[in-house]
Formats: C-alpha cells, sequence, structure tokens
C-alpha cells in the first residue's frame, strides 16, 4: 500500500468553502427578494422581519466577498483599478440601498460632499468598505448617519459619523499617512476594519498612501470612520 503525505494549502480550501457558502446565500437571498417583491409593509405584517433578514444576509454576503478579495489579494489575484470617480455620484450610488431599511427603523442617512468633488479610487473596494462600516453604524446609532466627504491636505477623506455610543476604546485607530495598522490577530478590530486598512494602504499617489481612522465625537456623541485616499 502505497502512503502519500501531501501537505494542504488550507487558505485555498477555506476560499473554496466560501466561494460554495456564497452561491447558497445567493439562492437564499433570491428567495428572500420573491417575497418581498410580493407583499409591502401595509399587507404583509411579516415584511419588516423579512427586510431585516435580506439585510442581514447582505451583510453575511459582503463579509464573505471581503475574505475572497483579501486571498485574492495575497495570492496576486486580484487585479486592482482606479478611477476617476465624481464622489457625490458614487456615494449616493452607494447608500441608496441602505435607504429604505433606515427608514424602517426611523434613522436618517444623508450626504454631505461637494457635487464636483472628484477622487482617484478603486469603486469596487471602497463600495465594500463604506457598505460595511453603514451597516455596522445603523446598528449602534440612536437616529442619524451621514456620510461626509471633503478634500484633506492632499486627500480625499470620507467619513462615514453616527450619533450611537461610539467605538469601544480598543477599536479607535488614530491613523496617520505614515503609520497606519490594524492587527487582525488581537481581536482587537473585526473583518471591515481589517480589510478597510488594507485597501486604504493598497491607495498610493508618490509618495503618499492611504489609511483609516476611528475615533469618538463628543459634541454630538457618536462614533466616526474616516478612510483617507490620495
Amino acid at each position: 500500500m502505497h502512503n502519500t503525505n501531501e501537505s494542504i494549502d488550507f487558505s485555498t480550501v477555506l476560499a473554496g468553502s466560501v466561494h460554495d457558502m456564497k452561491n447558497s446565500l445567493a439562492m437564499l437571498l433570491g428567495s428572500i427578494s420573491e417575497i418581498t417583491n410580493h407583499c409591502n409593509p401595509q399587507s404583509c405584517p411579516m415584511y419588516d422581519t423579512f427586510n431585516r433578514m435580506q439585510h442581514e444576509a447582505q451583510r453575511v454576503n459582503r463579509d464573505l466577498i471581503l475574505l475572497l478579495t483579501l486571498y485574492k489579494m495575497d495570492k496576486g489575484q486580484y487585479f486592482f483599478n482606479i478611477d476617476e470617480v465624481n464622489m457625490n455620484e458614487f456615494l449616493e450610488e452607494v447608500i441608496i440601498d441602505y435607504k429604505d431599511l433606515l427608514q424602517n427603523y426611523n434613522i436618517k442617512i444623508s450626504l454631505e460632499c461637494d457635487p464636483d468633488l472628484v477622487g482617484y479610487l478603486d469603486r469596487n473596494l471602497v463600495s465594500s468598505i463604506i457598505k460595511t462600516i453603514i451597516s455596522n453604524a445603523y446598528q449602534y446609532t440612536t437616529d442619524s448617519i451621514v456620510i461626509n466627504v471633503t478634500s484633506d491636505d492632499g486627500y480625499t477623506k470620507i467619513s462615514v459619523i453616527d450619533n450611537g455610543c461610539g467605538y469601544p476604546e480598543q477599536m479607535l485607530i488614530d491613523g496617520t499617512p505614515d503609520s497606519n495598522t490594524v492587527n487582525f490577530e488581537t481581536g482587537s478590530t473585526g473583518l471591515g476594519l481589517y480589510f478597510s486598512s488594507r485597501v486604504a494602504n493598497l491607495h498610493k499617489s508618490k509618495t503618499r498612501k492611504g489609511y483609516i481612522r476611528i475615533s469618538n465625537k463628543t459634541n454630538p456623541q457618536g462614533g466616526c470612520f474616516s478612510i483617507y485616499l490620495p
């Protein structure tokens, strides 16, 4: 009998499993979408529940996409694509999926951005980041989420601000252009923040690279996630 001891690339096995889970989740999302398309808040007492289920399934789906994207980055298989982007139009598209959900919970989401402001970024990656942060903010805010975009010392700064209790102390990141790390191994941050830090660092212009900053506001109280892109 011939025995072989082959090493297993666990990351590849995990990526395959994540891909299978994502396919199953897509079927679940399709079924929920069919249900919500055939009912409305007036005629279906479970409408809000189905809406919440759809959002949570989409959130899990985004996390799976983040994992697969990180795997592709580590394997050199992700094609990083920088576009010139109108920030106001881009972020209107990002937040439109949340307006109905947030309205059901009496949460207002607004965008503060110069209509002519242009940024340079990978649309898919940055869109994933903002959606992940909005999904987190809506669970902890009191009744408001603001997306604020400005030009800040050569960086395009995108902030997601809520008026909840703020981030836990261990999650605060005082990022700087020269020093910005998120230690995923300590468990001090979640997948979304680790992914955000990796993506921010991929955005570079000459000697500058992107970074993230997480802080708490005091007047009014709330949490503030910011990503700076050169």
